[in-house]
């Protein structure tokens, strides 16, 4: 036993766990309890083996939910290839793809859906294209202007409300340039429709992808 007990002390005192310990040596922990809880260096090691323990479990829990993000996103593309071949020849589905190609953000890897535009029928289009094969409520469409300090933002406002026909709660807070040129002849500033789904946007870029090789008879990348 006292050759048991050496060993237990020595592999504490490197760091091991009560759970590696007993198995190894075959000691209860109880008994390693009773060797160990007087020891302000073995309630050390506890702390530190807690907090590894923390770090590990969030670094596995991190993992899974990478792995479970990747293959929503590989399903949204995989949705994406089967719905193009439906609406591709849907005149609506096919302008509002180059619109986004023409105005949108096409930035990878964040869920920014972002479209700007200084005619308010080009955001009318956008948004029912969003409606119509998205799948977007109306409610999670925002939209904000960017204005010049020239610009009186209440009239734009009421400007673009009229046009597009959305209440005040779709807008987000305007945008004032204060760059150089702080004038420019934009009678209502520059319209901008904004949502946050990376897994809508992950299907958007997809079908840009796949109607420029539609069109052209080439991979976009």
């Amino acid at each position: 036993m006292r050759n048991d007990k050496d060993k237990a002390f020595t592999l504490r005192k490197n760091g091991y766990t009560y759970s590696y310990i007993s198995k190894e040596l075959n000691i209860p922990k109880g008994t390693l309890s009773d060797w160990f809880q007087h020891h302000p260096w073995s309630e050390e090691i506890k702390e530190k083996n807690s907090r590894a323990s923390a770090v590990k479990n969030i670094r596995i829990l991190n993992e899974k939910i990478t792995k479970k993000l990747k293959e929503k996103y590989k399903n949204a593309e995989a949705e994406a290839e089967t719905e193009f071949k439906r609406h591709k020849n849907n005149p609506l589905f096919i302008s509002g793809l180059m619109l986004y190609m023409g105005e949108g953000d096409k930035k990878r890897g964040d869920g920014i859906i972002r479209i700007s535009n200084i005619d308010p029928g080009v955001l009318k289009i956008f948004a029912l294209f969003l409606k119509r094969f998205l799948f977007v409520k109306q409610e999670k469409i925002k939209f904000w202007i960017l204005l010049y300090p020239d610009l009186n933002e209440k009239i734009c406002k009421i400007w673009w409300k009229n046009r597009l026909q959305i209440e005040d709660k779709s807008f987000y807070k305007n945008q004032i340039i204060q760059g150089k040129h702080k004038k420019k002849r934009l009678q209502y500033g520059v319209g901008n429709i904004i949502l946050s789904n990376k897994f809508l946007k992950t299907k958007l870029l997809k079908w840009i992808d796949l109607i420029s090789e539609y069109i052209t008879g080439m991979p976009a990348h």
